[in-house]
């Protein structure tokens, strides 16, 4: 029968071997938990003028949601959108319009007790948030017309939210492209 000592070294092995494994596995964990657990919303791409339109198999996606009106920033921020307060992380409250479309409706400094929310990095020299759902992986040869579906506001990208967490499940494209159009 083991003694205790030997048990101890053998438990302190266990945890030394998986604690990397835990790091490792936790952030597809989390994206897989948030397909599986986390609410559906769209939101609303628009375009981007990187220098270079298509590099490699994915697109650039920039969103309505990342500009924060003027009347909904925080006073924990400074109030205006050259503070030199730089918050890391904020959480932007979203309600969905008639066509399942996410909308601002709040912006926090403090993780919200209920509701849709998504957690965001504010970017101190404009008030832009960073949902890091910028780059959408797309079949090759695929992204220039996606880019171009983008820039005539033709698409919505699919998102899932589970505890301020987002992922891109998809691209939807808008019927007949444009804005005010259904969704296909």
């Amino acid at each position: 029968m083991p003694n205790k000592s030997s048990r101890a070294l053998a438990l302190k092995y266990a945890v030394i071997l998986i604690m990397p494994l835990c790091a490792l596995f936790y952030p597809q964990t989390l994206n897989f938990a948030t397909l599986a657990f986390g609410e559906r919303v769209f939101l609303e791409t628009r375009p981007v003028d990187p220098s270079d339109i298509l590099r490699g198999d994915y697109v650039t996606l920039d969103y309505e949601i990342q500009d924060i009106p003027d009347y909904m920033h925080p006073e924990e921020m400074g109030g205006g959108p050259y503070s030199n307060k730089s918050p890391s992380a904020v959480f932007v409250g979203l309600e969905r319009d008639t066509d399942g479309v996410g909308r601002v409706r709040s912006v926090s400094l403090k993780r919200p007790n209920g509701g849709l929310y998504i957690k965001g990095i504010y970017k101190r020299m404009r008030w832009g948030i960073d949902y890091g759902l910028s780059r959408y992986y797309v079949p090759e040869g695929t992204g220039r017309d996606i880019e171009e579906k983008v820039r005539d506001h033709a698409v919505l990208a699919e998102v899932r939210i589970w505890r301020g967490h987002p992922v891109i499940y998809g691209l939807v494209f808008k019927e007949n492209g444009g804005k005010g159009q259904g969704v296909n």
